[in-house]
C-alpha cells in the first residue's frame, strides 16, 4: 500500500501580474496537485466569476486549498484592524466558494511588524483578541497562522505560547522554516498544530533562490514529515517578482526527487 503523500500546491503570488483563470492550467500541466491563490487574484471577484474559476480547477484536477489575504492583527491601528476583519469575513465567502479548507493567516504583516521578542503585553493581547474573532467569523474554515519574522509567530515557541491564549480549534500553523533554525526543532514542537506547509528557499527579493539552489537544509524535513504520513498541504511560494514557469516545474521536480 502506497503511504500517504502531502498535497503540493503552488502560491499564485508568483505570478501576481498573471490572471488565476492562466495560471491553473499552467499548474495542472507541470505536476501540481493543487494552488494556493494569492488575494489579488481573487478579491472582488463575483460570486459567479468564483465559481468558473472552481470549475476550471475542477476540469484540471487541480484542488483549490488555500486563500492568502493579509492581516494586521497586533498593532494599535484602527483602520487597519477593522479592514483585516473584514478581510478575513470576505476570504471566508471566497474560500467557502472556491473549496478552499485555509486561509492564510499573518498576525501582523510587513517589514514593520511586531515581533515576540519586543511586543508590549497591549500588543499581544490585541492579537488574541483579534484571533479570536476572525476565527470565530468562520469556524468551518482553518485560519493557518504563518510562522514568520516582525510577527508573534516568530519562534516555535512564541508561536505555542499564541496558540495557547487563543485556543481556537480552527487556528491551525502554516509552518514555514526560516533558513537558519533547525527546520525540525520548530516541526517537532508545532507538530500537532500544523495544517500546512510553505516551501521556499529564503533568500528573499534581494537575492532570490528557488527550491533546487542550496534548500538541502529541508530534506530532513521533508523525511520526518514523509514518516509521519502527513497528507495534508503544502505551497511552494516565491515571494519576489520574477519567478518564470521554468521554475515552478524545477520546484516541482526537485520536490518529486525527495518523495513530495
Amino acid at each position: 500500500m502506497n503511504k500517504p503523500r502531502p498535497v503540493l500546491c503552488y502560491c499564485s503570488l508568483a505570478f501576481r501580474d498573471q490572471p488565476i483563470e492562466e495560471i491553473i492550467p499552467r499548474l495542472a500541466d507541470i505536476g501540481y496537485d493543487g494552488v494556493e491563490i494569492f488575494a489579488q487574484h481573487i478579491n472582488g471577484k463575483t460570486d459567479a466569476e468564483l465559481d468558473a474559476i472552481r470549475r476550471l480547477a475542477e476540469s484540471k484536477k487541480l484542488r483549490i486549498e488555500v486563500v492568502s489575504p493579509y492581516f494586521w492583527l497586533t498593532r494599535d491601528l484602527p483602520d487597519l484592524v477593522k479592514e483585516s476583519i473584514e478581510s478575513a469575513a470576505r476570504f471566508a465567502g471566497y474560500a467557502r466558494r472556491l473549496g478552499a479548507k485555509r486561509i492564510r493567516t499573518f498576525v501582523d504583516a510587513g517589514n514593520d511588524g511586531i515581533g515576540s521578542a519586543v511586543a508590549t503585553p497591549e500588543q499581544w493581547q490585541r492579537a488574541v483578541t483579534n484571533l479570536k474573532k476572525i476565527t470565530s467569523l468562520a469556524p468551518d474554515i482553518l485560519f493557518v497562522v504563518e510562522t514568520h519574522a516582525h510577527t508573534l509567530a516568530d519562534t516555535p515557541v512564541s508561536t505555542r505560547r499564541l496558540f495557547d491564549l487563543v485556543q481556537a480549534a480552527n487556528l491551525k500553523v502554516l509552518y514555514q522554516a526560516d533558513g537558519v533554525s533547525d527546520p525540525l526543532i520548530g516541526y517537532r514542537l508545532l507538530k500537532p498544530d500544523i495544517q500546512h506547509f510553505h516551501l521556499q528557499h529564503p533568500y528573499g527579493p534581494e537575492k532570490t533562490g528557488y527550491l533546487n539552489d542550496g534548500s538541502e537544509y529541508l530534506t530532513p524535513l521533508f523525511a520526518e514529515v514523509l514518516r509521519d504520513g502527513y497528507s495534508g498541504t503544502m505551497s511552494v511560494e516565491h515571494c519576489w517578482k520574477g519567478p518564470t514557469w521554468d521554475h515552478a516545474a524545477a520546484d516541482r521536480a526537485w520536490l518529486k526527487q525527495r518523495g513530495i
